[in-house]
This record gives C-alpha cells, structure tokens and sequence, in this order.
C-alpha cells in the first residue's frame, strides 16, 4: 500500500558516482514497500536500483553536463539515446535502499529517497552560487526535486570528493564543504538540517601523483562535524570495489547501513554515532622493551574488530613523509580498554614521529567496532 507522500521521511540521495551507485546490479537487494524512491522522471515508486536514471530526469542538468565533451556523432543523438549509451548496462547496484531498509526497520515508519547524484562531477559543478540556473544546475535541480517530491525533508547524504582530490580543490574542500551546508540549509528552511558525509575510498592507480590531496579530502571530510554541528561522517575505506574506484554492491550495502545508524544518532537515539579518533598517546612499553601508543576514541560501539592485527597504521614526520626511524609493527585491540586500539612501534618516538590511518590511494585498513561503523582516515597526528 502506498504511503502518504506528504507525510514520508525524505533523504537525498547526493555527489558523485559512488552515491549514484556503479555496483553490479544482479547483487542488489529486492523491492522493499517501506522504501520508496522519488524517481528520476518524477514519480513515487518503489525504490529497486539502479535509482539515478539519469535519461529519464526531469531535470535537465545531467545532460547539460554530458553534451560538452562530446563527439560530433555523439552530438547528434537524442538526450534519451544519448544517456542510455553512457548508462553502464548491469551496473546501479547502490547504498539507497540498504539506507532505507534500516531506517525503515528501526523507526517503523517508511522513508523515501530522492535520488540526486551524478557520477564525475565536482563540488563546484554543485556550487549553491548556481542555484540561479534553476534545473539546469546540479544544486538548483536538487532542491527543485526536494520541493517536487512534497515529503519531509530529513537530511542529505553526500558522497563526493574524488573529483576534487587534486591540487587545485583540495585545499579549500573543508570551507566550501561547510559553506555547501550552511547554503543547503538556508534553501530548505531547516536550519539543523542532517548531513551525513562519506569519506571517499580506496583509488587503485599506478600514478600516485594525487595522493597527497585524497589525503587531505578525506581529513577535510573527518574534520567538517568539527566544524558545522548536526553532520556525522563516516568512511569507505574498507570497503571492496567493483572496478578501480567504484564500491562493490555488498560494500554499499555495508555503508547505507552505516548511514542509517548515524541518522539514528543524529535523531537522537541512544546510541554511538561512530568512532572519531581524540589523540594518539605514548602506552608505556612491551615486555620487549619496545613502545607502545595508544589511539583513544570516542563512538565506539563496544570493542574493536578484529582484536589483532588492525591494518592501515602509518608512521610519518611532520612533513608527512614516512618516518625513516620508527614503523609500526603491529595494531590491536587494548586489552584494558576495547574503544582504543594499541600499536607496538619498532623504536621509541621522537618529536617528529606522527601517526596516521588510512594515508594514500589504496590503503589496507580493516578497523571496524562491534557495529561495524569504521574508523575514518586521519591525518598524521603527534603522538602526546
């Protein structure tokens, strides 16, 4: 039975193409009728991927977007002939219903998505400034699809960022991420409005020119709950890909489950938001005589998985280059406090020893607690 639009619980569904979701579409979940999707055309139906149809949107700016980079030929096509060819046939497995279902389980009411994602795009294809271009922009076409839907807006959810993992963007992320919030807000009239944000993942690629700005996307993408109140992020990083960049159905699964419980939190259910690292602290020393610090965390749920050897672990100087005297030798569970993890150092650390998780394009890191919500990436940080 349909529900009542007016009165459904609305999340958008925005950034680039891991929200729109490249997973292989014969793993995806089946129809669930508390999960509803405002389609691409406009319409309420029951959401089953792929949700972004982008050839069949009413709002025009997917194609605007596609059209200038292309061919003669190509040029030629109609908008609809044209989408389905750059649409990847048995791809659109993504995180939209799993998000769904969960919320729906907990709060025993339906929910609706709005799908808004593009793949490729950057954080200024999707600048408020351009809001004035109406359906022809990337922001404009957002709210006028939250508007359109008519249900309560509840919050955004955002994964974006790889697009702008690049000397000339990474930089400023932070700031333009918090002044996209402030502006999204503002528009909506919910000034309190929930964002929760997605640390981007791994990017398989043999020039590793770009990482130093994926690293700093990813801290920018960590620090902006610190910035703006009513955000909550968590990471990808531990996620499997589907191809080089693009996360695997099972791995979207995992997320749009992690979404829903950091919506919960935000909506003030009892119950940890996600683990957020405080500090890195000296542990004393093992019966060995090598040294110990300990990363101490907020958010857990229960205890850290798994309770030996934790990877993504890097020991750097302030530069942020590898530390040429002092490596991690292994990480684990703290036996005396299961919310921290403990890590044994090959020498003892000097005033330029830092210590990060989750640095480069491709890291190995496994660190989830009992809920399976993941430490997110940070940037190398003073052991104290």
């Amino acid at each position: 039975m349909q529900p009542d639009f007016t009165n459904l619980d609305c999340w958008v569904l925005a950034g680039q193409s891991n929200m729109e979701g490249l997973g292989v579409q014969a793993d995806s979940l089946p129809p669930d009728d508390r999960v509803w999707s405002f389609s691409s055309a406009g319409n309420w139906e029951v959401a089953q991927d792929p949700l972004h149809k982008l050839w069949e949107s009413f709002t025009p700016c997917h194609n605007d977007i596609i059209r200038p980079s292309l061919t003669p030929e190509e040029a030629d096509m109609p908008d609809e002939e044209l989408a389905k060819r750059f649409f990847r046939e048995g791809n659109g497995g993504g995180l939209g219903v799993a998000f769904g279902q969960a919320l729906a389980a907990a709060t025993g009411r339906p929910l609706g998505l709005i799908p808004a994602a593009h793949g490729g795009t950057s954080l200024e294809q999707w600048n408020p400034h351009n809001k004035d271009q109406g359906v022809h922009s990337l922001y404009g076409a957002m709210l006028e699809r939250i508007a359109r839907s008519g249900g309560r807006l509840r919050g955004i959810l955002w994964y974006q960022g790889e697009s702008d993992a690049n000397a000339e963007w990474a930089p400023s992320y932070l700031d333009r991420m918090t002044a996209w919030v402030g502006a999204a807000r503002a528009d909506t009239g919910i000034a309190d409005l929930p964002v929760l944000v997605v640390q981007i993942g791994c990017y398989v690629v043999p020039d590793q020119s770009s990482t130093q700005w994926w690293d700093l996307v990813r801290e920018a993408l960590r620090r902006l709950p610190e910035q703006v109140p009513h955000i909550a992020v968590t990471t990808a990083l531990d996620l499997g890909l589907t191809d080089c960049i693009h996360l695997n159905t099972p791995g979207l699964y995992r997320l749009g489950r992690r979404l829903a419980r950091q919506a919960l939190a935000l909506g003030g259910a009892d119950l940890p938001a996600g683990p957020r690292v405080e500090r890195v602290e000296r542990a004393g020393t093992w019966p060995n005589g090598l040294p110990l610090v300990r990363v101490v965390c907020s958010g857990v749920a229960g205890g850290w998985l798994p309770a030996q050897h934790i990877g993504g672990f890097e020991v750097r100087t302030p530069d942020h280059e590898p530390h040429p005297g002092v490596q991690v030798i292994t990480a684990e569970r703290n036996p005396d406090d299961p919310t921290a993890i403990r890590l044994l150092l090959s020498a003892e650390p000097d005033e330029d020893t830092r210590l990060g998780y989750g640095l480069g394009l491709n890291p190995y890191c496994n660190a989830v607690d009992e809920a399976d919500m993941p430490l997110p990436a940070f940037w190398p940080q003073e052991i104290l």
